[in-house]
């Protein structure tokens, strides 16, 4: 069955989330096209869930502008999504005198960009704010946050369904071919449409779709994605950054991300230490450019490396504190032997007139996901004109307007370590269902916090999976860890 729409996106990542929620607010149809199980199960869930400032970006380059702007209106957007923002500042420590220069080039840029509260500290200044930062001196950015990445994500996706949007998940974008519209109505001079053909990755049933508008937000896959119309204008180069997450005990000793003076021939920013808003502490994340593009594994000489330039930062920190590793891959368009960083590629083809291509999106792409939403809503309608809006509905607004959810005794704890009640559990797993994900417990897990603390699942999925085949006529045969391939019973013994 063929499917029209006015726009498809490829991609329910941050990014295309946020740009499926922009374009929700106007009379436009719009469908999500995400090879994944469910939302924020890419790179937008492998990342150190910091609000940037500003000050890392070259001046004049997307990346800056947009970064600022996604900064400054952050705060008001995270209130109306029900996300939590720390303004926890954010320290760059020089620990030696030759680095301190470097601080004050960074300040400079920073502020050719606009950006607000930077200041240099002495290591002084920095042992008022922690006793056991290491440092000469320091850029001090108060602007700077931390936030969810996962529960930001899944909230954009929420409010982009609230207001109308279509998630096709676990498909796989097959073919995009330029095409006359179905309707008969004749093609605009400057705009054509285009047919996306996707395949169910469980089913392999294939649906044909119909857009006017296809906008590539495929992230690692971004430039496979253009190769399907023939646009062969950049190459994705996958950087992989390994982090190690430690405990709340060692989370509680330091509550500001401390980052080192960065190497501009890196791919990164440098190994920083990052607290979490759930109390935790991250290290990392590595810089390695490998040859897959999905090939998150961890390694034991990074692993190490990280916890020694960790140390260098931040003595306090204790390996017994580690309580899990992992992995995510920048898309980065500057190859290994460039180095640093290239500006975000975000423009309409010249070739292909209607599909939208974005490139490149890595850090800050996560602060300056909702800029780079409206900028693509512009695109599109400089050339349509007419901006159609309509009543846009707030997901905080039904939030809290619902009942009380859950029955009687719903309140009893199915993770002990991150305090996880019955009826979180069982309103994760039906807000999975609702915008058409497949339940898995990584999925319950991103919106719950249940499995993140450390025991790190070992107690709370046993839990968990009692509960939904009592509560949800779940089968435990047909549950998943994160995918359809990750089956987490063989079979049954009795």
């Amino acid at each position: 069955m063929l499917k029209s729409f006015d726009a498809v996106i490829i991609g329910a990542g941050v990014v295309g989330n946020a740009i499926a929620r922009e374009l929700s607010k106007y009379d436009m149809s719009v469908c999500v096209i995400e090879k994944e199980a469910d939302t924020a199960f890419g790179i937008s869930g492998r990342n150190s869930g910091v609000l940037h400032s500003g000050f890392n970006n070259k001046p004049g380059t997307l990346m800056a502008e947009l970064c600022v702007q996604g900064s400054r209106g952050f705060a008001g957007e995270a209130a109306g999504l029900g996300i939590k923002l720390d303004r926890t500042g954010k320290l760059v420590t020089a620990l030696y005198d030759e680095d301190v220069q470097a601080l004050h080039l960074l300040k400079e840029q920073g502020e050719a960009n606009h950006v607000d509260g930077l200041e240099i500290i002495s290591s002084a200044e920095i042992r008022k704010i922690n006793e056991d930062i290491s440092g000469v001196a320091a850029l001090l950015s108060n602007a700077t946050g931390i936030f969810d990445p996962f529960l930001y994500t899944i909230a954009l996706a929420e409010e982009a369904i609230l207001n109308g949007a279509e998630y096709r998940f676990l498909n796989e974008v097959a073919g995009i071919a330029p095409c006359r519209p179905s309707t008969g109505a004749p093609m605009a001079t400057d705009s054509r449409r285009y047919q996306v053909t996707c395949v169910h990755r469980r089913s392999r049933c294939e649906e044909r779709i119909e857009a006017d508008w296809v906008i590539n937000s495929a992230g690692l896959h971004s430039d496979h994605v253009c190769k399907m119309l023939g646009i062969n204008d950049f190459l994705i180069h996958p950087c992989r950054g390994e982090y190690h997450i430690l405990d709340k005990k060692i989370g509680s000793k330091l509550r500001i991300p401390v980052y080192p003076v960065p190497n501009e021939k890196s791919g990164g920013l440098g190994v920083h230490l990052t607290p979490t808003v759930h109390g935790n502490l991250m290290i990392g994340p590595s810089a390695e450019y490998v040859g897959t593009r999905e090939d998150f594994s961890t390694t034991e000489s990074i692993m190490n490396d990280l916890f020694a330039q960790g140390s260098e930062l931040f003595p306090g920190i204790e390996k017994s504190g580690i309580i899990r590793s992992f992995a995510g891959i920048r898309p980065k368009l500057a190859a290994e032997s460039q180095g640093g960083y290239h500006d975000f590629i975000i423009r309409e083809s010249e070739r292909s007139k209607g599909f939208v291509i974005l490139a490149g999106i890595e850090s800050p792409g996560l602060t300056a996901s909702i800029p780079i939403a409206k900028k693509v809503a512009e695109i599109i309608f400089c050339r349509n004109q007419a901006e159609r809006r309509k009543l846009f509905r707030r997901r905080i607004d039904a939030i809290q307007t619902e009942e009380h959810y859950g029955p009687s005794g719903s309140h009893r704890l199915i993770c002990l370590c991150e305090s996880k009640s019955e009826n979180e559990i069982l309103k994760a797993y039906d807000q999975i269902v609702m915008i058409g994900a497949l339940p898995t417990v990584k999925g319950i897990k991103n919106r719950t916090g249940a499995g993140m603390g450390n025991c790190q699942g070992s107690f709370c999925t046993v839990n968990i999976i009692d509960l939904l085949e009592r509560k949800r006529d779940l089968d435990p045969l047909g549950f998943f860890l994160d995918g359809p391939e990750s089956y987490l019973f063989a079979g049954r013994t009795r």
